[in-house]
């Protein structure tokens, strides 16, 4: 769901008349802990979704440690670049998503019921057969359960997805920073602003 947010924020600040060549003027500090986390997340996603993967049961084994390391490096690089108002939105929703796998021995609980709808098939099979190390289904002793994978987003939808409170405000984050960035760029002396009174 991040990418129809960002995709959206982009086109929103556009019509706007925000700059497109500011988001790649864009200066984070240690950019690298934040590239790190992010690739540590989606190759994790990918292998956490393949069928077979016998010859990777070593590192299934280090999955919940590398989610941990991922998200420690995310919340770290985050924190470093707090300059950009929007994200302390981001690092809000990054939280509750760390709270809620830390609660439930670092696996993100999800609704079982939610995931039976049509073009969750796969998902559900996976997850039944316990082939989904980093998801737990919800039952009555999960921990915060409210801020797991509850939201739903099923067909017609062309991607249907499955997210938490969590997802819904790091990508409420990440359209405002979009929008920071595009208006504002590196602009920063730490003074109060309003950008959302552009809109």
């Amino acid at each position: 769901m991040f990418i129809e947010f960002i995709i959206l924020s982009i086109v929103i600040g556009l019509i706007r008349g925000g700059k497109f060549s500011n988001l790649f003027k864009v200066n984070f500090k240690k950019m690298w802990l934040l590239i790190a986390a992010l690739i540590i997340q989606y190759l994790l996603i990918v292998i956490n979704f393949m069928d077979e993967v016998n010859y990777i049961d070593k590192l299934f084994r280090y999955m919940n440690k590398l989610a941990i390391i991922s998200y420690v490096l995310l919340l770290i690089g985050i924190i470093m670049n707090l300059r950009y108002k929007s994200l302390w939105v981001v690092l809000g929703g990054a939280i509750l998503n760390f709270t809620v796998m830390a609660a439930n021995n670092w696996k993100r609980p999800i609704l079982l019921e939610g995931i039976g709808l049509e073009g969750f098939e796969r998902f559900h099979r996976l997850l039944e057969q316990g082939n989904l190390p980093l998801y737990t289904t919800i039952t009555q002793g999960t921990k915060l359960s409210v801020l797991g994978d509850i939201i739903i987003v099923p067909k017609p939808y062309p991607y249907p997805h499955i997210f938490s409170i969590g997802d819904l405000i790091i990508s409420l984050g990440l359209f405002t920073l979009i929008q920071e960035i595009m208006f504002f760029g590196n602009k920063y002396s730490g003074s109060r602003y309003n950008y959302i009174g552009r809109i």
